[in-house]
């Protein structure tokens, strides 16, 4: 299997698939990319984080924060990777800056992000597995979960930038030089994306050094300090938005059941192809942190008060933990390249769950 074959055909399905979707729809910003696509023109056009234009131009509203502005509890960050594209766009188009070709800009930025993750998602698995298997293990990722949905159909969100973000974190944690500062400041952008991805950071552990703590912690902040800012400037304190109106954990009662398994939701429901990768981590040299960032994610989802996601297509929450899923993805299809041929493990395995999630996919969007 050769590289740019498997790239090239990754990226036009992605890409074909935004562009269509976005054409069909008329639009690529709505739902939660409201909120995000409202700190991008708020600051960017009107030099504004007061965004009552931006919520009555869609038709939504958000509850008043000390400050008596609108609030706005979602990052920063996915504004932040778009601004580079939008804003020459601003000085050639004009306008309002709410329009098709600016959506479809922002939305092309965050699918190019997709892409570029797995390429780096590929180069990662290679330091553990045969060429063979770090593409299969790429294509499961692109093509047998919900980052098919995030990272090509709805990019106009978090999802898929949090996924690049953890890829590049990665990359940096897995150098052989390890350059504390710079991946302290990885790790802060993997939280300035979505701050509960962070949790990432774990993986790091086995690697630091006492005299590392200093630069990790220093660049994470660093890459954090932007939505630090951002909270302090719209709601008066550092403290995170989500954790107020009555939003919280309660860590005694997880649904830990649910967000595993629930239909439409279930991260393994959606994404059985996760549990293979799951089986593959067991074998990891550091097994238990590899594993303990998946477990305390689906943690801190299962006692969060809105644990069921939202409006979710497979477990959408879960899609920073992507990158760790697919190492454990590439170890178990290395094994099982022992045992059978490329083509009958895409027979028997690959094809039949990437098949699995295109329906499930196909099914989310024709009922909703």
């Amino acid at each position: 299997m050769r590289s740019i074959p498997v790239f090239l055909c990754i990226f036009l399905l992605y890409l074909g698939g935004f562009l269509a979707h976005s054409l069909y729809l008329g639009k690529t910003v709505y739902g939660d990319g409201i909120f995000y696509f409202s700190w991008l023109h708020g600051v960017l056009v009107r030099h504004s984080i007061n965004f009552t234009p931006e919520y009555a131009h869609f038709g939504v509203s958000q509850p008043l924060t000390s400050a008596g502005l609108p609030g706005n509890k979602y990052s920063v960050g996915p504004a932040m990777f778009w601004a580079p594209g939008y804003i020459p766009m601003l000085s050639l188009l004009g306008g309002s800056g709410y329009g098709l070709p600016y959506q479809i800009m922002i939305g092309g930025v965050s699918v190019l992000s997709a892409l570029f993750g797995l390429v780096l998602l590929y180069r990662l698995l290679l330091r553990y597995v045969s060429d063979r298997a770090a593409k299969l293990g790429i294509l499961g990722i692109a093509f047998a979960t919900n980052l098919l949905y995030y990272g090509a159909l709805d990019p106009v969100n978090s999802h898929a930038l949090s996924f690049f973000a953890v890829c590049l974190f990665l990359s940096f944690l897995a150098a052989e030089r390890k350059q504390w500062f710079l991946i302290g400041i990885s790790l802060g952008l993997v939280a300035l994306i979505r701050p509960q991805d962070a949790v990432v950071g774990l993986v790091a552990l086995p690697y630091l050094r006492p005299n590392a703590w200093v630069r990790f912690l220093g660049g994470a902040l660093t890459g954090f300090l932007p939505e630090l800012l951002a909270w302090l400037a719209l709601y008066g304190s550092f403290v995170s938005p989500y954790l107020g109106r009555g939003e919280g954990f309660t860590f005694l009662h997880p649904h830990i059941i649910e967000v595993l398994f629930a239909p439409w939701y279930g991260l393994f429901f959606f994404s059985p192809i996760l549990l293979v990768g799951a089986a593959g981590l067991w074998r990891h040299r550091e097994r238990y942190v590899y594993l303990l960032v998946p477990a305390a994610a689906v943690y801190l989802i299962a006692s969060w008060s809105t644990w069921w996601q939202g409006a979710s297509v497979g477990s959408r929450m879960m899609i920073g933990t992507l990158p760790l899923f697919a190492i454990g993805l590439g170890i178990s299809f290395e094994q099982l390249l022992k045992r059978m041929s490329t083509r009958i493990l895409v027979l028997v395995l690959l094809a039949p769950l990437s098949v699995l999630n295109v329906l499930l996919t196909a099914s989310y969007l024709a009922l909703h």
